[in-house]
């Protein structure tokens, strides 16, 4: 223990100095409102109203809207909401091929070789597909439990 500016255990006036002067550079140079430039280099960015959001439910086995409409190269979350009492799964076929595909919520995800195949969603459970669609195209989806008859579309323009 560094004993030279301490007297039986207290820390001298030039280091408290020393302390604050040091804490106050520290906030003037990362403190909000004045380096603004600094905090925008150091957080990641996230502006969640560039995201095109579409909600579609699913209810009394059926899927709400039965057409989705998304666009080509627009950032797009897609949730889903299963307000069914029993198990649904979101089976997209052919939208997700090549894409990064960000998956959430209290879902069931399943993965394969060519990547996202599907989520299974629980009663009163909800997932959220984050993704950047491109390739326009009519893309339908469906739910593939057994006896099951759910279809819709996803139009990407």
């Amino acid at each position: 223990m560094d004993t030279r500016n301490r007297h039986n255990g207290l820390v001298t006036w030039a280091n408290a100095q020393g302390a604050i002067v040091g804490l106050w550079l520290a906030w003037t140079l990362v403190g909000p409102g004045t380096a603004p430039w600094l905090w925008a280099a150091t957080l990641a960015p996230s502006d969640p109203a560039e995201d095109l959001v579409v909600t579609v439910t699913i209810k009394a086995r059926s899927f709400e809207p039965a057409t989705v409409r998304l666009r080509a190269g627009q950032k797009t979350r897609l949730v889903l909401h299963n307000q069914d009492a029993e198990l649904h799964a979101f089976v997209p076929l052919g939208l997700f091929s090549g894409l990064s595909v960000n998956v959430s919520g209290n879902g069931a995800p399943e993965f394969g070789p060519d990547g996202f195949k599907r989520v299974i969603i629980p009663s009163e459970g909800r997932a959220e597909l984050r993704f950047v669609p491109v390739q326009p195209g009519v893309y339908p989806f469906l739910c593939d439990m057994p006896g099951h008859e759910m279809r819709a579309t996803i139009v990407v323009e």
